[in-house]
């Protein structure tokens, strides 16, 4: 299929799957919430404005898609533009919700620095977390320097969108009861949507769809190798 096919058909498809993906996302919290109520009285400060930053992106993601469809460009590179502050304020923000939570959990004693197993806790906490984030903030990035390629640029916006995935996702697979190990299954079959799309539409697997699932190969390995060690949890508690 040419590339002006794949211009206008791609949309459809994208929309309907960062629809899910919103879906999925905006569930887990609300779930949990609605099953655990007495949980919304630990949501601080940074907690809020983190969230309501990270829910607008996803809303940004359904906009920009629903612009393209309606070809109001014009629109799409001004919300386009307006994306990179979002995108700073959800890095920030990120990252101080997550040192004061890591604060919090040290003075509750969960994470006791004198305790190795609560070290390695924490070491999981702030790698997988930090790690998500960067790559989160390389797929944007790669979204950017590809704007004038129409099929890669959604392709990373979309991946920087299921980078965000597990904040919501391991909340709904905590209410539904599911092994945590769903959550990667989930995100693949994400993936693997997009491969199939690749091959229906052009044959191939699209360069940018192979970039975005190593990535994400790579915070998967990253949790369930690296920042389960005792050396990188001891690494990280001493330098926080």
């Amino acid at each position: 299929m040419t590339q002006h096919g794949d211009r206008y058909q791609q949309p459809t498809f994208f929309f309907r799957l960062a629809l899910l993906i919103t879906v999925v996302v905006f569930s887990g919290f609300i779930l949990n919430w609605l099953i655990n109520p007495n949980q919304l009285e630990r949501v601080t400060v940074w907690i809020g404005v983190h969230g309501a930053f990270s829910a607008a992106w996803y809303l940004l993601l359904l906009n920009q898609s629903y612009l393209v469809r309606a070809r109001q460009f014009s629109r799409h590179r001004l919300w386009g533009k307006l994306s990179v502050i979002l995108v700073i304020a959800i890095l920030l923000t990120g990252v101080i919700m997550t040192l004061d939570l890591y604060e919090r959990l040290v003075n509750f004693g969960v994470f006791n620095p004198e305790d190795a197993n609560a070290r390695v806790r924490a070491g999981a906490l702030i790698g997988s977390t930090f790690l998500q984030w960067t790559l989160f903030a390389c797929l944007y990035i790669l979204g950017l320097f590809n704007i004038g390629s129409p099929a890669h640029h959604k392709r990373f916006m979309l991946a920087a969108a299921v980078q965000l995935m597990p904040e919501g996702l391991n909340r709904l697979i905590h209410v539904l009861t599911l092994p945590g190990y769903m959550m990667l299954v989930i995100i693949a079959c994400v993936y693997a949507s997009i491969v199939i799309y690749d091959l229906k539409t052009t044959r191939r697997i699209q360069s940018s769809t192979m970039i975005s699932i190593a990535l994400f190969a790579l915070l998967a390995t990253s949790i369930y190798t690296v920042f389960q060690t005792q050396v990188w949890g001891d690494w990280v508690v001493n330098m926080l």
